[in-house]
């Protein structure tokens, strides 16, 4: 479990180096001239560099969602659980977090330290599960109660108000959250 708490700190903090990185105007042909000392220099289009900075946060977030199925399977049936309520505007203050921070990074070595002083704080109080792209990808998240326990589910599910669902394959991701696995 600790491997998905990295993956997941590491993608959700791509998005934030690649708001940083536009922000800043940083493209590949700057950073292919600094890494290669001007020798060979690459001219591409700035907007290039910009739909990679966000392509890859997506893609390395769904590749790590193809890899859930990976985690023991568990259920939870229709007539234990006592309360469902959506989850992510709960979540939505992490994720203007995501865009300030990133605005507000001045140079690529408070970038470094930023980064992994937010990841070490993120991945000991465990709040490193919102994803912002996991919302792109057509994750929901929600609060389940179940006798006296309350539970974080990820979901793909649309879930109404008072409607009444069971989860057959969600995968524990630590003591509190599970994400929905069933296909």
């Amino acid at each position: 479990m600790k491997l998905y708490k990295l993956i997941f700190v590491a993608n959700a903090f791509l998005l934030l180096i690649s708001i940083c990185f536009t922000n800043k105007e940083i493209t590949l042909g700057k950073i292919w001239m600094y890494l290669t000392d001007k020798s060979i220099p690459i001219d591409f289009p700035n907007w290039i560099s910009y739909c990679l900075y966000f392509i890859v946060p997506i893609l390395t977030t769904w590749y790590g969602t193809t890899r859930f199925y990976k985690l023991d399977p568990t259920e939870i049936k229709g007539e234990s659980i006592t309360k469902i309520e959506s989850a992510s505007s709960t979540f939505l203050p992490t994720f203007f977090a995501y865009v300030f921070v990133g605005l507000s990074i001045n140079t690529v070595v408070s970038l470094i330290f930023i980064y992994g002083a937010v990841t070490i704080l993120c991945f000991c109080a465990e709040i490193y599960l919102y994803n912002p792209i996991f919302h792109i990808l057509g994750y929901r998240y929600y609060f389940v109660t179940t006798g006296n326990h309350r539970i974080l589910i990820m979901t793909k599910k649309e879930i109404k108000l008072r409607e009444i669902c069971e989860f057959k394959r969600i995968g524990q991701i630590n003591d509190f959250t599970y994400i929905d696995i069933e296909k």
